[in-house]
């Protein structure tokens, strides 16, 4: 891809009274960002959705200085060893980008690759106790010896987050930080060397310009991507409020898989732990373990005789076709969302959930938090 591209596509995200959607509507019906810059007035009324003439007036008007800017961030990038990751590009992680509000653009530097591994995010309060670091450590160390490719996510938050991020280095699992602020200022100060210990075999991410400060709103940004990259989403403590119940709500949003441990009735770090137990938006555990069978990542369990064709069960002959198109795919993704099930099988939600239902009866499917099935 050439630099000119790669500056249009930063340029796109100065856009003032651009969002997400219509920035992604503009780039899918132009093919690309540096398009969108070579425009006209005209060019831009005649695209499908726009009408507002003022919108496009105000866009026109705004393209040399975005672009301006943008070349400086890109020379930035370029001195600094930051990669810029558009949305289209194949290196723009795939969970991430299944989420309405992703990032048009992600800074990236480190050592990692954000498609492969699975992901998992560990956020929580930044006064956390003792028994929280405990706990969160114990969950990494645990999880790497069942998952060979780990990867944590945090925020390099004081308190649980660092906690996450250090047990990750202690256990030679990859980890990446998302910060709310540009790479001009690793924030907080205090875990600079720790970020950049991390960049050996992880990596630092951020939605942010290089010369960002990290500003409140800039933190809800941050959360999102934390709950976007991942598989699953863990809270270890948390207050009654705080930036980890965000993170955890912004999840379910997502339709990830949260879980959270359990504490104290009187521990007020446990108490937005707790409320979301209650209110059923997460589901308890107390190891890794739980973590793994709820998410269906046990080893082993997926028995070798249900390899597709010549080493099929003996029950599969008994399936209807539908019922064996199902299963074979199951079988091939390992685990997979009813959503993307549906696609895959072509076949729509409200007919699937019968054939699922009733292949649950038959112990050969199983359904996992999250409406994700895996074969029995």
């Amino acid at each position: 891809m050439n630099e000119y591209e790669k500056v249009c596509q930063i340029a796109l995200t100065l856009l003032k009274g651009v969002g997400y959607t219509n920035a992604k509507n503009l780039v899918n019906c132009l093919g690309s960002a540096s398009n969108l810059f070579s425009c006209t007035k005209q060019d831009l009324l005649s695209l499908p959705g726009v009408q507002s003439k003022s919108l496009v007036y105000s866009l026109i008007d705004q393209f040399s200085t975005v672009l301006k800017t943008a070349e400086k961030e890109y020379q930035l990038c370029l001195q600094q060893g930051i990669t810029p990751i558009f949305y289209t590009d194949s290196a723009y992680p795939t969970q991430l980008n299944e989420c309405t509000d992703a990032p048009l653009l992600l800074f990236q530097k480190g050592n990692i690759s954000l498609k492969q591994g699975t992901f998992v995010s560990i956020v929580g309060t930044r006064q956390a106790t003792n028994y929280g670091k405990e706990q969160c450590f114990k969950l990494v160390n645990d999880l790497a010896k069942q998952i060979p490719n780990l990867v944590i996510v945090s925020g390099l938050a004081y308190g649980i987050d660092i906690a996450a991020h250090k047990a990750a280095l202690q256990c030679n699992v990859p980890t990446i930080g998302v910060m709310a602020s540009g790479f001009n200022r690793i924030y907080p100060t205090a875990h600079r060397q720790i970020a950049n210990d991390m960049l050996q075999d992880g990596g630092i991410l951020t939605e942010q310009l290089y010369y960002d400060e990290p500003l409140k709103p800039y933190f809800i940004k941050r959360n999102r991507i934390i709950a976007g990259l991942c598989e699953a989403l863990v809270v270890v403590e948390s207050a009654a409020k705080g930036g980890a119940l965000v993170t955890a709500s912004i999840a379910g949003t997502y339709n990830k898989d949260v879980f959270v441990f359990p504490g104290r009735c009187n521990d007020s770090v446990s108490a937005g732990c707790n409320a979301l137990i209650k209110h059923n938006k997460a589901s308890l555990i107390e190891n890794a373990a739980d973590l793994l069978y709820m998410m269906g990542w046990e080893k082993g369990k997926i028995p070798k005789s249900l390899a597709i064709e010549s080493t099929l069960p003996p029950f599969f002959n008994q399936l209807s076709t539908e019922e064996q198109r199902i299963v074979s795919c199951i079988f091939n993704e390992k685990m997979i969302h009813i959503d993307d099930l549906s696609n895959k099988v072509n076949m729509g939600v409200s007919d699937l959930l019968p054939l699922l239902l009733m292949l649950e009866f038959q112990n050969v499917v199983i359904c996992l938090p999250g409406n994700r099935y895996k074969l029995k």
